[in-house]
């Protein structure tokens, strides 16, 4: 597969598993909602349910690559159907709300067995990236309206740790 592709994969994986979330609670600060959002995206998403990836991601989805929401969903399920094991391992960097809206940056790693810590991933063939997320409250609901991604490294993950 093009390299250009499988990013682009995985940017579509990441930006749909962090759609996994529906408000269950009602947490109020950014950083609250967007690591809510985030651990529970994980989970769906590695139990692999495209039903929950579709019915989270908004209508009005829109990303650089000017996909719609079908289209994220499609990709996303033939990437997991293709995966015969997915594990995350996520870390928020920022949060804020703009306009009714959070904004949030996400370093993630993918890989095909269980990570356990960031100093693990030198020695898996993870990919990681970083993700520029929009969320949206639409009906009582956290929804994924956007994202850009682009590759990161190992070392973001040590650098992330020293900042936080």
């Amino acid at each position: 597969m093009h390299v250009g592709k499988l990013l682009g994969w995985y940017g579509v994986v990441l930006c749909i598993a962090l759609a996994l979330i529906p408000s269950c609670s009602s947490p109020t600060a950014p950083e609250e909602i967007a690591w809510q959002f985030i651990e529970e995206s994980e989970k769906a998403f590695e139990e692999r349910d495209i039903f929950k990836l579709k019915k989270l991601i908004s209508s009005n989805y829109g990303d650089s690559q000017n996909r719609s929401a079908n289209e994220i969903v499609t990709i996303a399920a033939a990437y997991i159907r293709s995966s015969k094991s997915i594990y995350l391992l996520t870390d928020l960097h920022s949060a804020e709300f703009k306009e009714e809206r959070i904004h949030a940056r996400v370093l993630a790693a993918f890989a095909a067995r269980p990570i356990s810590e960031p100093s693990t991933l030198a020695q898996m063939r993870a990919d990681i990236y970083w993700f520029d997320v929009e969320l949206a409250e639409e009906k009582g609901s956290w929804k994924l309206t956007g994202a850009q991604w682009r590759q990161a490294t190992v070392e973001d993950f040590s650098e992330n740790d020293r900042q936080n």
